[in-house]
Parts: structure tokens; C-alpha cells; sequence
């Protein structure tokens, strides 16, 4: 595929990503966070804290900073370090998750806890049987976070 072409899509499926928090982010945490909580108040957050690095990487969007931290479309390769195993996961919008071809969603306890991690780190994650240490080996956008969902 033509690179400005990649480039001019990847562009207007962030700038979609962009417009659908902007617009639907009330009916969005309705949906999936209905009680005004300790949860709901994270996950506002981290919409904010994800909107401004989307922002910023279309302020100078270019491979370097579009591989640089993990966006929903982003695929990560994690390596974890109790054993050395690998895995990858694409994070993706909820509407979207295939946990058998490792599509997760960005609100799932472990897509939540890789949403804006850069390549090179090492995170504690909280797993169903305890915690366990990863590092991101790699993030690359995939153009996965096409927005489809509508309340």
C-alpha cells in the first residue's frame, strides 16, 4: 500500500478515535461504567491521559511516534520475564475483542493496564491468579481501533 495512503488513513482512523470520545464519551461510560465510581473516574482519566497522547502523536504523526506507545490498533509483543514465554496482543475497542487471535480490548483488565505503554517497559500486571512481569518488546499500530460501536 502507498505510504501516504497508509499514512492518510491511519490519520483519519485516529482523528475518528478522537471524535467519537469527544462525542460519545458520556454515553460510552454510561454503557460500560454506569456507577459513578472509583472505576468510572479511572477510566475517564485514562480517556483523557489517551486523547492527549493521540493528539500529540497527530501533532507529528510519523512511524517513529505512532510506534511509540500503545494506542487501541496498536499490536504489542510482550515477553514475560518469570519464564521468558511470549505473546501479542492487538489492543482494539470492546466491540471488537477476539481473545483467539489476541484482539483485547482496551477496557479489559490486562488491555486497560498495556493502553499508552511505550516499547522497553517493564510493567507489573495484574492477572486472575496474582500479578506477573512483562516487558513490551515491541508496539506497532496495526490499524485495529477502527471505531464501530454507537449508543
Amino acid at each position: 500500500m502507498n505510504p501516504s495512503l497508509l499514512d492518510q488513513m491511519t490519520r483519519l482512523q485516529l482523528t475518528n478515535q478522537l471524535v467519537y470520545f469527544d462525542e460519545e464519551k458520556i454515553h460510552f461510560l454510561d454503557h460500560y461504567f454506569p456507577d459513578h465510581n472509583q472505576k468510572r473516574r479511572a477510566a475517564e482519566k485514562t480517556l483523557a491521559d489517551y486523547t492527549s497522547v493521540v493528539e500529540s502523536i497527530l501533532r507529528d504523526l510519523n512511524e517513529e511516534t505512532l510506534n511509540s506507545v500503545a494506542l487501541i490498533g496498536s499490536k504489542l509483543e510482550l515477553r514475560y520475564l518469570d519464564d521468558g514465554s511470549t505473546e501479542s496482543y492487538t489492543i482494539v475497542f470492546p466491540d471488537q475483542t477476539d481473545p483467539a487471535s489476541g484482539h483485547v480490548s482496551f477496557l479489559s483488565p490486562i488491555g486497560f493496564q498495556l493502553l499508552m505503554t511505550r516499547r522497553d517497559d517493564v510493567r507489573q500486571l495484574a492477572v486472575p491468579y496474582g500479578e506477573t512481569s512483562v516487558k513490551v518488546e515491541e508496539v506497532k499500530f496495526v490499524n485495529h481501533g477502527t471505531v464501530h460501536e454507537r449508543f
